[in-house]
């Protein structure tokens, strides 16, 4: 018999394990991953049956894998099994999630049931896009309010950086990208599907890819936080990338790239004299 790929994606080592384990037990061949940058990473290395997803994620969220899975035609027909402690309501804010089933997080024996009758329905069926109908464990559900507030933040934080004249990009500790904004794909003239994971070099063109290694890796070993500035021409524009290393108790966890267009406006045409 041939083991089934799910996928387990969760920040919450308790939850991989505990359902990792479950799931193994019932015969599933099982694969973990806590972010949802190592998320995409293990979905494109090896492209699982089933993913059962946390929509609360580091790095990327629960909701941008989503939608970088549906936008990928040979990804977007593996079933997702959304597996949050989100309400209902909440859920239907994100417009980015389409999933198979929803699990609601709760006591961990109901959990591994729900997740296990959730698996065999989504199989039995056979679509990628039935979540409306496959609904468990949200009888009696009590939202945690801290998470939907947190959510709203996070919603406002993101409306905030997607409506920015400036380029806003956003790495981790490896310099991969997690995140860009419109105004940074127009000014360096890329797709968003071509940067995620991608390391920051890699966004700009050959000739300064090698300053810029040099710069984030110098940031990287800064022990205080520091800010610098680099001016590149791309694509016949002059772009000025301000990046700032993100320490976290201490420890370097990312950079934070700002990108300005600083091309000079062409002169004024003279008008003609009458």
């Amino acid at each position: 018999m041939i083991k089934k790929k799910v996928l387990i994606v969760d920040n919450d080592r308790f939850f991989l394990d505990i359902v990792g384990d479950f799931l193994t037990e019932k015969g599933y061949d099982i694969r973990k991953a806590s972010d949802g940058l190592e998320a995409l990473e293990k979905i494109r290395e090896e492209p699982p049956e089933f993913i059962i997803l946390d929509i609360i994620l580091p790095k990327i969220d629960g909701g941008r894998v989503c939608r970088y899975m549906r936008k990928d035609p040979w990804l977007r027909d593996i079933p997702i099994i959304v597996f949050s402690g989100l309400a209902a309501r909440d859920l239907a804010k994100l417009p980015e999630i389409t999933a198979a089933a929803y699990v609601a997080k709760g006591p961990i024996d109901i959990i591994i049931d729900n997740i296990l009758a959730a698996l065999e329905r989504v199989e039995e069926k056979g679509d990628a896009h039935c979540g409306e109908d496959l609904v468990f464990g949200y009888e009696g559900f009590r939202p945690r309010q801290m998470v939907s507030e947190l959510l709203a933040l996070k919603k406002h934080h993101d409306l905030l950086l997607w409506n920015m004249g400036e380029g806003v990009m956003e790495s981790d500790s490896k310099h991969r990208i997690t995140y860009i904004n419109p105004a940074g794909l127009r000014m360096l003239r890329r797709a968003e599907k071509e940067l995620i994971g991608k390391d920051i070099p890699s966004a700009f063109e050959p000739a300064c890819q090698g300053g810029i290694k040099e710069l984030a890796r110098a940031l990287a070993l800064a022990e205080r936080p520091l800010k610098r500035s680099f001016t590149i021409n791309q694509g016949g524009k002059a772009l000025k990338l301000n990046f700032a290393n993100i320490l976290e108790d201490g420890s370097f966890v990312g950079l934070l790239t700002i990108i300005e267009d600083i091309t000079s406006p062409p002169s004024p045409q003279s008008l003609p004299v009458p």
